[in-house]
């Protein structure tokens, strides 16, 4: 290190730091260009005879982003050498602190020796030491070192922390970015329970590092006793990988791994598994010894400002693998791939879709694959023709074919003009114009049943429609405020001209058979998700609208609505659908949160004749996380056509509560329940301690879930984790 720092700098800052007459007295100011620091004390003598500098009094020195304090400083002209005592504090360029009794440093203060060493790391990790000798400025060896990133106990410091490693000897390398021990405990409470002759881990700087991750044990029925031991590999900056194997003794070994990659226009992730392991068929039959597996694949990648591409592919080898090996719950995986682009008002799609279906009634042959499927949406700019009009137009594409089944080809055109208007009372009115045209060309279509693949379907045919709609809502929100309450009353009606009878049986039904009637459509003019049905027929849809809001945090709402068809539309609506006869169900929906920590929120749809339920949701959610309760409850007269009503009725509750008993501390229980078969679906207790330093996480879990070689399953689960040492769990 060069002695470089100008004297005049010195000077400059001596003369406002130092006692007046000591400078002039005692000052050798050729002496002073050797210094390489910057200097500020109380006072500053000089001892020309054995080329001391001594600064005592709220000493700083400043170096090459190296500040050190201390209550007295000499430095050693001749040997270059800097010794610190008292109250002694190095802050480092890393954001690291040392605190000392007593330093030896070298000038440039890189190198040299340390007693009585405390280390603050830069996210209040801690090192302490009889000793330390540091070199190259980059490289600390502690002897009779401490290493722990508890914070200390307030009342006495004195006490040991939660966790604590000692060690003969522990060496920071800074260049390295590791933490390493010799002859080394590890203590709980300050007692020790493991001893490792040799240990090392990333210091607190290191974002990602090769190297083991802590393993997972556990136990269950279809597994037996597993370990899961995963080893992640920094490939570069760009990639890693991540290998974890599971080892069982009733399945053997289960390959599992992920890789992730970065590109300047885009991004890769990669997951999978792979085993050879029992496999029960359709039918009960085991199958011995079959490959297993599975792919999660996701990439995602920028052309430019406009376009974008990326694929997400999900396949797995049989219908039971991903929840006996507990990879996903999911019943149907869906792949696809897509180009896409967004500018402005206007958005353009194009991708291919296949499934992946999980159930025991699923029939592989039978499910779509759709390629491609492209979209087209355009909404021009307000203003055309009249103040605020605006014209749309959504283009699509879709062909589905099936290796067994009925196949279809559609393009769809649905073009509108929509027109705004507040009258001078402050009523609201929109006029909407549209027609959907679709063209179709199918295969294998019973035009009286909606069934994938039946046996007495007619071959190809063309078909088509023309289905206009014209629609005017008028809104005309009402306010009223009361101090600190604020209220909107606001009735809605719309009324939709359509002709009937839009919906022959010789178009197939694909997009459109997830169909729900709630609060959330009421006023849509095409209540279906898909094109492939259309809301047919003229009608007439009410409701009405209140809000409010009062207070610091309160807020209400209500909606409440019906519709009223001139003609019945039992071609399109099922049985149970809410919408089948000329006066549809009521639906709603009631929002409710009176004060912090307080949300309640019903979504109900009742029967027209009888106001009985149909279908009901409810949500309520009170308390702060000193104690939160959560409950659920849920309810659907499923009553359709039996060839749709997959699962019939359902009334299902979940119940939740959770408790932060104190800083460190909180329980949790939740319990999931079928009410029409009065018996638990799923149970859960947790138990979790965590502070700045330990994580110690216990869940006990019940499910009764079953599905061929899925059964009934009791588990606990524990997971431990130490700040920088990474993760044990077992179960």
């Amino acid at each position: 290190m060069g002695r470089t720092v100008a004297a005049a700098a010195v000077i400059s800052l001596l003369s406002v730091a130092v006692a007046g007459e000591s400078f002039a007295q005692d000052i050798n100011v050729d002496a002073l260009q050797g210094i390489p620091a910057l200097i500020t004390a109380d006072q500053l003598t000089y001892d020309e005879q054995n080329g001391l500098v001594i600064a005592s009094g709220n000493v700083e020195i400043s170096q090459e982003g190296r500040v050190l304090l201390a209550d007295k400083v000499t430095y050693n002209l001749n040997g270059d050498v800097v010794t610190a005592e008292g109250n002694v504090t190095l802050i480092e360029p890393s954001g690291d602190t040392v605190f000392a009794d007593f330093v030896e440093l070298t000038g440039d203060l890189k190198e040299g020796f340390v007693r009585d060493i405390r280390v603050l790391m830069e996210d209040d990790t801690r090192i302490a030491a009889a000793s330390g000798v540091r070199s190259g400025g980059n490289r600390t060896e502690f002897r009779r070192g401490v290493f722990s990133p508890c914070d200390l106990c307030r009342e006495d410091p004195s006490r040991a922390p939660l966790w604590q490693i000692k060690a003969a000897e522990v060496v920071h390398d800074q260049e390295a970015q590791d933490v390493i021990y010799r002859d080394a405990w590890l203590e709980f409470f300050g007692i020790p329970v493991i001893y490792t002759p040799y240990f090392s881990h990333p210091d607190p700087t290191v974002d990602r590092r090769s190297g083991f991750l802590a393993p997972t044990v556990g136990s269950s029925d279809f597994l037996g006793y597993s370990a899961t031991i995963p080893y992640f590999w920094v490939i570069d900056d760009d990639k890693d990988l991540t290998v974890a194997p599971i080892l069982s003794t009733e399945q053997g070994i289960n390959l599992t791994g992920e890789y992730r990659q970065i590109f300047e226009n885009g991004e890769i992730e990669i997951a999978g598994s792979a085993t050879i392991a029992d496999r029960e068929e359709n039918g009960g039959n085991v199958a011995k010894d079959r490959f297993r597996g599975h792919i999660d694949a996701e990439g995602k990648f920028d052309l430019d400002k406009t376009w974008r591409w990326g694929f997400d592919i999900n396949r797995t080898t049989d219908d039971t693998y991903l929840r006996a090996f507990d990879f996903d719950t999911q019943r149907t995986l869906t792949s696809n791939a897509y180009l896409e682009g967004l500018k402005g008002r206007n958005f353009a799609a194009v991708q291919g879709l296949s499934y992946q279906g999980l159930r025991s009634t699923d029939v592989d042959d039978e499910i779509p694959i759709v390629v491609p499927l492209a979209d087209y949406n355009f909404v021009s700019e307000p203003g055309i023709g009249l103040p605020g009009a605006r014209y749309t137009a959504d283009a699509n594409l879709q062909v589905l074919t099936r290796k067994e089944g009925r196949d279809s080809r559609r393009l769809s055109l649905i073009t509108g003009y929509h027109v705004p208007y507040t009258s001078p009372l402050g009523d609201l009115y929109e006029l909407t114009a549209q027609i959907q045209t679709d063209g179709y060309w199918v295969n294998g279509v019973d035009p009286g049943s909606n069934a994938v693949n039946p046996s007495n379907a007619p071959g190809s045919d063309t078909t088509g429609r023309a289905f206009p709609q014209f629609a005017v809502k008028w809104r005309y929100p009402w306010t009223r405020q009361d101090g600190s309450f604020r209220q909107v009353i606001e009735p809605i009606v719309q009324g939709v001209l359509a002709p009937n009878g839009s919906n022959p049986g010789s178009i197939p039904n694909e997009d459109s058979q997830d169909f729900e009637f709630d609060d959330t459509n009421l006023f849509d003019l095409n209540r279906f998700a898909g094109k492939d049905r259309v809301d047919s027929g003229s009608r007439i849809d009410y409701g009405l609208k209140w809000t409010a809001t009062f207070g610091d945090d309160g807020s209400a709402g209500a909606l409440i609505g019906q519709s009223y068809r001139f003609t019945e539309n039992r071609d399109a609506f099922s049985e149970g659908s809410g919408l089948e006869e000329k006066q549809s169900d009521v639906v709603g929906r009631v929002q409710l949160t009176p004060i912090k920590y307080v949300d309640l929120l019903y979504r109900f749809r009742l029967d027209k004749d009888d106001y009985n339920s149909n279908r009901s949701e409810f949500d309520l959610n009170i308390g702060p996380p000193a104690l939160n309760l959560d409950l659920s409850y849920f309810f659907i007269n499923q009553t359709q056509d039996p060839d749709t009503d997959e699962f019939g009725d359902r009334e299902e509750l979940r119940f939740g509560v959770s408790s932060r008993l104190n800083q460190y501390w909180s329980v949790g229980f939740s319990h999931r329940r079928d009410l029409i078969e009065d018996s638990s679906l799923e149970t859960a207790v947790s138990l979790t301690y965590q502070d700045e330093c330990f994580l110690i996480q216990g869940i006990a879990e019940r499910s009764t879930f079953s599905d061929r070689d899925i059964e009934p399953d009791d588990s606990i689960f524990v997971r431990v984790v130490f700040k920088h040492l990474g993760e044990a769990a077992g179960g």
